[in-house]
């Protein structure tokens, strides 16, 4: 089993501890603070290497970094895209065209430069071409909530529908497709490219994990055997083994390839589990929303390597 370790975000604690991703130096963690209006640098000791600071009430969320090493972050509250240069420094601001969006989850594509976005408050999402500054948008239905993102097979960008109810995907030609979960209101959270070329995702409501098959759209769902639980974020380490994290109780679980599970108490009871990644160190790193906390468990994993995430 490996060891668990927590550390705690400086004030103040405000409980909006949120999306974490490798930086592009590949030593240290990007970690957004919605409600703090900033983004924090941490090393995989726990140190806070640096603050960036958004200006008061833009909420800061949705973080990943593109092929030139610049980080993306969304302004949900300001309905807004930013770009920073690898020191944090602000390099430009990008207004949605696309008023009431709500721009809550992001995602590089794996051209590594387009920039995918979730209108959580308005039912979209789209994509922002730095390079050209053109915008594409996918209206779904206004209710659907869309919040998450990932790179899946053949470059289609897979997506969360919270409200909807539904998986959704985009493919590389534009089209849109859209998945129903057979679990009523189970509220998809997150949702991770993995095992045989599926997408995995987890539903809050449904205390499940769940595999979608993109090639004839078959969901499979497996249930936790952890009564009221709520699940929040997954991700898969370097042996394949699936982490799933709780957004209550304070649990998280790693499922390997044959589905045996191994499960991981948190100090923390109750810390609203939200995001989970395989860090910079080979480690699963997660987020504790209202604890704001940041922790890891080690895996035997190595670092990845220094470079945007492949397609798949």
């Amino acid at each position: 089993m490996g060891s668990v370790h927590e550390y705690h975000m400086p004030p103040p604690w405000l409980g909006s501890t949120h999306e974490l991703v490798i930086g592009p130096d590949g030593d240290n963690l990007w970690v957004s603070q919605q409600l703090e209006d900033r983004v924090l640098r941490v090393s995989t000791t726990g140190r806070v290497v640096s603050t960036i600071d958004f200006p008061e009430n833009s909420g800061p969320h949705g973080i990943d970094k593109d092929q030139r090493g610049h980080v993306w972050v969304t302004e949900e509250f300001t309905n807004a895209l930013v770009e920073l240069d690898a020191t944090g420094k602000r390099l430009a601001r990008y207004p949605l065209p696309y008023p009431g969006a709500g721009p809550h989850g992001l995602r590089i594509g794996c051209d590594g430069h387009t920039v995918w976005w979730t209108g959580k408050e308005n039912g979209t999402v789209g994509s922002f071409d730095p390079r050209t500054h053109t915008w594409t948008v996918h209206r779904l239905a206004a209710d659907s909530q869309p919040i998450y993102l990932a790179r899946g097979p053949r470059c289609a960008m897979f997506f969360t529908e919270l409200t909807g109810n539904r998986i959704g995907r985009i493919d590389a030609d534009g089209r849109l497709r859209e998945y129903d979960i057979p679990t009523p209101d189970s509220r998809p959270i997150a949702v991770a490219a993995g095992r045989r070329g599926h997408m995995w995702f987890t539903e809050e409501a449904g205390a499940a994990y769940a595999e979608l098959d993109p090639d004839n759209g078959r969901i499979t769902e497996h249930r936790t055997d952890v009564p009221g639980a709520k699940l929040a974020g997954l991700a898969f380490d370097c042996f394949g083994n699936l982490w799933v994290q709780y957004n209550q109780p304070g649990l998280i679980d790693r499922v390997s390839p044959d589905l045996t599970t191994s499960r991981y108490t948190l100090p923390t009871t109750a810390p609203v589990g939200h995001r989970i990644i395989s860090g910079p160190d080979g480690s699963m790193w997660f987020s504790e929303l209202a604890a704001d906390n940041v922790g890891s468990i080690t895996t035997g994993c190595p670092p990845p390597p220094r470079r945007l995430e492949p397609a798949v």
